[in-house]
This record gives structure tokens, C-alpha cells and sequence, in this order.
């Protein structure tokens, strides 16, 4: 039988560990604050929602993803993203996607 308060003290060990290591990535730091409950990350200039998923990165997001890669390469220009675009709806949502690392991947 699994142990569903273990597992939910682990996924939320996890959690707060990727918002640290997310928090050194760009340069900022973990909101501690209660009174903001929806800010896990800023630093200066940014807020940022922190979530993580073990489910394989979508397909169409992997190859737009190397698409860009080679497109920089090409182009001799700095990598900018994808940008997805949400079209259900009355309008159109974008969204930025970056991939960033912490220099150690």
C-alpha cells in the first residue's frame, strides 16, 4: 500500500528544491512570504511560477526546440525560444518557452 503522506511530503521536499535551484539559476530567490502566495521565485525584475513534471517534454515542443537550436546556428544569432501560440478561445495567447540551465547539465 502506498504511503500517500510520504509521498506528498516528498513532492513537496522536491518542489522546494526546484525552486531553489530554479531561484540560483535566475538570479534570485525563493519567496518565503506567506502574504504573496503565488510568487515562488523573483529576483529584481521577474516573478516566476515553478512547476515540474516527470512526463516526457512534448513532442512538438522537442523538435520546435531543436528547430531553433538549428535556426540559431544558422543565423549566427542567440537562441530566443519557442513561441506557442493558445488559439481556443476569442483570442490568441503567447507563450515564451526557454530552456535554461544551471551549468551543470
Amino acid at each position: 500500500m502506498v504511503d500517500i503522506k510520504k509521498t506528498n511530503r516528498n513532492n513537496r521536499i522536491r518542489g522546494k528544491q526546484y525552486e531553489r535551484s530554479s531561484a540560483v539559476i535566475v538570479n534570485g530567490q525563493r519567496n518565503l512570504d506567506k502574504s504573496r502566495p503565488h510568487t515562488d521565485v523573483e529576483n529584481d525584475t521577474h516573478v516566476y511560477e515553478i512547476k515540474s513534471s516527470q512526463a516526457k517534454v512534448p513532442t512538438r515542443l522537442n523538435h520546435a526546440m531543436e528547430q531553433v537550436v538549428l535556426a540559431s546556428a544558422e543565423s549566427n544569432k542567440e537562441v530566443g525560444g519557442v513561441i506557442w501560440v493558445y488559439t481556443k478561445g476569442s483570442r490568441a495567447r503567447y507563450f515564451l518557452i526557454q530552456e535554461i540551465t544551471d551549468g551543470m547539465s
